[in-house]
């Protein structure tokens, strides 16, 4: 009886920060990858990053660099926002002068990966 009242509990994830109505999940893609041959190659994960407003949620744990591009009509990229994002962050602000779209980028490691954002 205790075995199967122990497969049936949900797991309970310290990285929850959200309702699932309340934020949506950022989908990346894999950019680049930077080679470094003094480091061994670590596997392609993708961040995990949700949204809720100007308030981004870390749910992974990683050192990360987060860019935020604004792009014009003819495809030209403009750095709009950085910062570094230290393993222990579980979220951050973004400025509230961003508004409209913009390419999202997370550094992780020599893996840089890229997605949009609506702001």
């Amino acid at each position: 009886m205790l075995v199967t009242a122990l497969f049936l509990m949900n797991p309970v994830h310290a990285w929850e920060p959200l309702n699932p109505g309340h934020g949506i999940r950022i989908q990346f893609t894999l950019h680049d990858i930077h080679p470094d041959t003094s480091v061994p190659r670590s596997p392609v994960v993708e961040p995990q990053v949700m949204q809720a407003g100007y308030t981004l949620y870390f749910l992974d744990e990683a050192d990360l660099v987060l860019n935020i591009y604004s792009v014009d009509e003819d495809g030209n990229e403009t750095l709009e926002y950085t910062t570094v994002v230290p393993a222990s962050t579980t979220e951050i602000q973004l400025p509230s002068n961003l508004s409209g779209s913009y390419i999202i980028e997370v550094v992780r490691g020599e893996q840089c990966f890229r997605g949009g954002i609506e702001l």
